[in-house]
């Protein structure tokens, strides 16, 4: 099959390559609507793979719309060269649109920052399987069937987030389904991670320190996060949870909002864990 845009043999193209090198080949289209779509997604994987593309796009291109898509996934992405570059663009770019852009990306990074900095003051220690003592600084989450129905939070996470989001940095990792994560979770002191597989969960949990992870899911796509993570929660929630994922679990609880208050009140999780 070719584009029709652009006459590419788009199957022989693209063989071998992984869907990160897929979407920074398509920054280049040029079909205007191809970029930008391709730079939100990559600003919301986070992968640093991008930067450099996402730099020499906004450099070549007379499109502002494009280049303002490309300067809020490095603001997203937010790396020290991606911050560097950022600053440039707000100090120097000519397109007014642009250098609002990048200055609203570089307050949105400074935020996250003072966040995270905040965070883990307290991080959960609790007693697991075995005795030993375990600190727990990140908690990874699927969004889709664990803390949302048909794309809408559950009564009662929210808050519940917003409680835990004091002692753990909060990762929501999520396909998003049905495209309302980022509304939904706009305001709540959480990261957004857009991901393609289950193994992209995995490959993100183990960047935070895997051992240091509660991991809660309700999905066959989170088993292989769960595996990584040093603590596992299946939440079998309205839409069930497949055999596969409890076999794995350490905790299984029937709604996310119990899984939650076990971490808010991680005594309960130690009654459950003791041998």
């Amino acid at each position: 099959m070719s584009c029709p845009h652009c006459d590419l043999n788009i199957a022989e193209f693209f063989k071998g390559k992984d869907y990160v090198d897929k979407l920074i080949v398509a920054l280049d289209h040029r079909e205007p609507e191809t970029p930008v779509r391709a730079a939100w997604i990559l600003g919301r994987l986070q992968d640093k793979r991008a930067v450099e593309p996402l730099i020499k796009l906004i450099d070549a291109t007379e499109d502002v719309y494009i280049a303002r898509a490309a300067v809020e996934a490095l603001g997203r992405i937010d790396t020290a060269k991606a911050r560097k570059y950022l600053k440039a663009v707000a100090d120097n770019h000519p397109a007014v649109l642009v250098k609002d852009a990048a200055a609203r990306a570089l307050a949105a990074g400074s935020e996250t920052s003072e966040r995270r900095n905040r965070m883990h003051l307290h991080p959960i220690k609790l007693e697991v399987i075995g005795g030993n003592v375990r600190t727990f600084t990140d908690l990874a989450l699927d969004y889709t069937g664990t803390l949302a129905l048909d794309g809408v939070l559950l009564p009662g996470v929210a808050e519940r987030l917003t409680k835990i989001a004091g002692r753990m940095h909060i990762t929501i990792l999520t396909a998003d389904t049905f495209g309302k994560a980022e509304e939904e979770l706009k305001r709540l002191p959480v990261d957004l991670l857009l991901i393609g597989t289950g193994l992209d969960k995995a490959k993100a949990v183990l960047k935070m320190s895997a051992e240091k992870v509660i991991a809660i899911g309700n999905g066959r796509n989170d088993v292989a996060m769960m595996k990584q993570a040093g603590l596992r929660i299946a939440v079998i929630g309205p839409e069930g949870a497949p055999a596969e994922l409890l076999q794995i679990a350490e905790v299984v609880v029937g709604n996310i909002c119990d899984a939650l208050d076990l971490i808010i009140h991680p005594m309960r999780l130690k009654a459950t864990l003791r041998d």
